[in-house]
């Protein structure tokens, strides 16, 4: 009685063990990795804690009971155990439901011979019971799906413990403690197989449920000191299933082992599935989000989600120091409004809100650029400078805001007379400049004579006051190695001669 009583207490001590893993995996996240472990626990328990109770029971009628219970959890142990590995290792990508029913379909008819076994003795050939030292206990010989069934379950554990001694060695870091003990608690789980048929030390005694336990424990070891799950505790410290950015969960093989859920409704959004396999498998069809990815700096990435142009900043932390990190966290925010003020920003900050045409910092910044592409392709370039002749007297006669209207008017003729292909800015007050490529001198004078004439008929109609504004402006060739600084100054003197030629006039030097 007092060695039943210490296995009792050994396997009550292990259910608890075994509630206590439980109850932290259902604190993670919902991927399927955390729901096989979960259902894993919660067979365990069903397992160890119905042979307890059966040992600790005095009647047939109990213990006959708490061994149905037992087979609740029983038959799917060692398939949930390789299941968690397959997940684990990303084996679990392809072909789901054919792996599923490779796995479980035996699990499921085992559960149903069980509790069916009394019509047809499939499972156990004969139930019995046998008292020893004034303890009644079962007794049962193995019908023939009982072998099959302990085919399968040693199947299961061998299959496993080969995917995480494949997965451990893979690692650029190979964690021979890791390697070490997943290694034993298979040994204990298909030593447990095997003594439930030798039955060395009687047939009363079920051997797995007295390995299984070491088997738990050892398997606790690894989830505490290695990174079988505690990738995922830290992610979810870090408000990981709640957060409203998309964020994905990635160990040292560069590969995706979790995501929330605003990751899969994002990705979902341009076709993307995800699933527990490598970033370059996942998002080999999008390049850009796969290169933003695999960067460990920060990036911004733009992705077309519903036909509408959207952009989402991703950064990267470090599960664990820099030297032992095991894992990353890539966070995806949606960024659009922010990049799209910014750009507004930018926008804003290089055009002259009055004639909305480009301002002085715009002409300076994008004219260096011409006169670059110009020293390349040997095109030709002139710059044009035009300034409102009296202007002044506009203001003072008609008032600011007449002075305004004429500014606003003047920049949309620049605009519509020579088109998009030209650098056109107002430089400050009534002046005005545009760097026009690739035409020749000829081309450029008959342009400009006519918007001379053009400018001239335009008549401006303010407080039932109707008045003309003219133009004088000066024209200049790039020579070669000029900058533009050198033009503007040259282009400012000819623009001066045409004043003090009696301006609406035209001035080339």
């Amino acid at each position: 009685m007092l060695l039943v009583n210490i296995l009792c207490l050994y396997l009550i001590s292990m259910t608890v063990v075994a509630i206590f893993c439980g109850a932290h995996i259902k604190t993670l996240n919902g991927s399927n990795y955390i729901h096989a472990l979960l259902l894993l626990c919660v067979a365990v328990c069903f397992y160890i804690f119905g042979y307890a109770l059966e040992l600790n029971s005095s009647s047939s009628s109990q213990i006959s009971f708490w061994n149905h219970v037992e087979y609740i959890g029983i038959p799917f142990v060692s398939a949930l155990w390789l299941t968690v590995a397959l997940i684990y290792t990303g084996h679990f990508i392809h072909h789901k439901k054919i792996l599923l029913a490779a796995i479980f379909v035996i699990p499921i008819i085992t559960f149903v011979f069980r509790f069916t076994n009394n019509y047809h003795h499939l499972y156990f050939s004969s139930v019995s019971y046998i008292r020893e030292c004034g303890k009644l206990f079962l007794v049962k010989k193995s019908g023939p799906w009982l072998y099959v069934q302990l085919i399968h379950s040693m199947l299961m554990v061998l299959i496993a413990m080969g995917l995480y001694i494949y997965d451990s060695l893979k690692r650029e870091n190979k964690q021979k403690g890791n390697i070490l003990l997943t290694v034993t608690s298979s040994v204990f789980a298909v030593a447990g197989l095997l003594l439930s048929q030798i039955k060395p030390f009687g047939p009363y005694l079920d051997y797995m449920a007295l390995c299984l336990p070491v088997t738990c424990v050892l398997v606790v070891l690894a989830i505490l000191q290695y990174d079988l799950l505690e990738t995922s505790s830290i992610a979810r410290g870090m408000s990981f299933e709640s957060s409203s950015d998309a964020i994905l969960l990635i160990n040292r093989q560069n590969k995706v082992i979790d995501y929330n859920s605003s990751a899969k409704e994002l990705f979902s959004q341009i076709n993307i599935r995800l699933d527990n396999g490598y970033l370059s498998t996942l998002f080999c069809q999008v390049p850009d989000l796969l290169k933003g990815l695999e960067k460990t700096e920060k990036s911004v990435i733009k992705l077309y989600i519903n036909n509408e142009e959207r952009y989402y900043d991703v950064t990267t932390k470090n599960l664990g120091n820099l030297k032992s990190a095991r894992g990353l966290i890539k966070t995806i925010r949606d960024v659009t409004q922010i990049y799209q003020l910014n750009e507004e920003l930018k926008k804003l900050a290089l055009t002259d809100e009055l004639s909305t045409l480009n301002n002085r910092r715009a002409f300076i910044q994008i004219g260096k650029e011409c006169i670059l592409k110009a020293n390349e392709s040997g095109k030709t370039l002139h710059l044009i400078m035009f300034d409102l002749d009296r202007f002044k007297n506009v203001n003072d006669q008609y008032g600011h805001a007449a002075g305004d209207m004429v500014i606003h008017n003047f920049g949309k003729l620049l605009k519509n007379h020579f088109g998009t292909g030209c650098l056109i800015a107002r430089l400050g007050g009534e002046e005005f400049a545009v760097l026009q490529a690739d035409f020749t001198e000829s081309d450029i004078l008959e342009s400009l004579n006519t918007f001379l004439k053009n400018t001239e008929k335009q008549t401006y109609t303010y407080l039932n006051n109707q008045y003309n504004v003219t133009v004088s402006i000066g024209v200049t060739k790039k020579l070669p190695g000029q900058n533009l600084e050198s033009m503007m100054s040259k282009a400012d003197k000819a623009l001066y001669q045409s004043k003090n030629r009696g301006r609406n006039c035209i001035t080339l030097l």
